[in-house]
């Protein structure tokens, strides 16, 4: 770490990430894996990336249909996963969740815990605005589902994580064949929590909660006590992203110049944080590859920190050189 040996140690920036750097995807085989939100989109590509990796994998997500066909193809293919029904904004439900990947893995553990559950925001305008003060005498009150999905069920989700990475280091069930393994909470956020994304509140403000809980967690490595595995906490930030959730408005995002980037982009970035060890208290940006280029090419650390500017150096850099574009603009008018 760098700074000052005078400052606390929550100003201190741990290593920005190598890019360079292979990425060695045996360092994840044989161990447990949660991924919210995993039965389509990003989560699904990161829950493809895990399995075959040789991880056992265990979605977390309310879409039945999708969670299971892609177990079954996943499966078919030799690899571990399976899917359980979750309502990631019920804590019964994702504690039920959670107790279901204890017992599907070999060692009745969880090593890794990526919480890719989320929906898109509501445009607040003029025009919701004249709707709701013609409609009623009295303004009715806004959903709150994106901010009950996105923030309120990662939290749920990282508190969950903890007390069973706490419980099985108590417990005993240390991971023989790799000890010195750590336990990982990866945070899925969005680059609308570093770059203004006018009128969508509930979407910017659960992100920006997400990304909140990532930096109160990224120092605690030893949180889970003396002689337990370290805690490494990371946070990948996609910018548009071509799935289910930008499909209406893909081809408007086009026309102004905005590029959309994969599923394998963003699975990229996050099999990146989880092979390697050396990564802890980093957030990634995830942008559209290069014209021609491969997944995850133009990922970059955004520098969320003191030295970094909370993230404000990497984010204008990357609109001033097009790494990405437009989000800025989105819902302005």
């Amino acid at each position: 770490m760098s700074g000052s040996s005078s400052l606390p140690e929550t100003f201190y920036c741990t290593k920005p990430i190598d890019f360079s750097k292979s990425v060695d995807t045996s360092n994840v085989k044989g161990k447990s894996v949660i991924v919210t939100g995993g039965a389509n989109g990003i989560g699904a590509a990161c829950v493809k990336a895990f399995a075959e990796a040789g991880a056992y994998v265990t979605i977390l997500d309310i879409n039945e249909k999708l969670g299971s066909a892609l177990v079954e193809g996943l499966k078919n293919k030799g690899y571990h996963v399976q899917f359980t029904k979750t309502d990631i904004t019920s804590w019964e439900s994702q504690l039920s969740g959670f107790k279901s990947a204890l017992t599907f893995t070999p060692k009745g553990d969880l090593d890794i815990v990526l919480t890719s559950a989320g929906l898109p925001g509501n445009r607040v305008g003029s025009t919701w605005f004249d709707g709701a003060i013609s409609s009623s005498s009295e303004p009715e009150p806004p959903t709150t589902k994106v901010i009950d999905v996105n923030l309120t069920g990662s939290f749920y989700s990282a508190h969950l994580a903890l007390y069973f990475f706490k419980k099985s280091t108590e417990s005993g069930s240390q991971q023989t064949s790799t000890p010195l393994s750590s336990k990982q909470l990866i945070f899925v956020s969005s680059l609308a929590g570093y770059i203004p994304f006018y009128h969508h509140l509930d979407y910017a403000a659960s992100k920006y909660g997400v990304r909140g809980m990532f930096k109160a967690l990224r120092h605690s490595t030893s949180i889970l006590g003396s002689g337990a595995p370290t805690l490494r906490t990371n946070l990948v930030a996609p910018s548009f992203i071509r799935t289910g959730m930008t499909s209406d408005y893909e081809a408007g995002l086009m026309q102004i110049g905005i590029e959309l980037g994969e599923v394998e982009d963003v699975a990229v970035g996050v099999m990146r944080v989880a092979c390697d060890e050396e990564i802890t208290g980093r957030a990634i940006a995830i942008a559209s590859r290069s014209q021609g280029g491969v997944a995850g090419d133009r990922n970059y650390d955004l520098g969320d920190d003191w030295e970094g500017s909370d993230g404000g150096k990497a984010a204008l850099e990357s609109l001033l050189n097009g790494s990405i574009k437009g989000l800025e603009l989105v819902g302005y008018n």
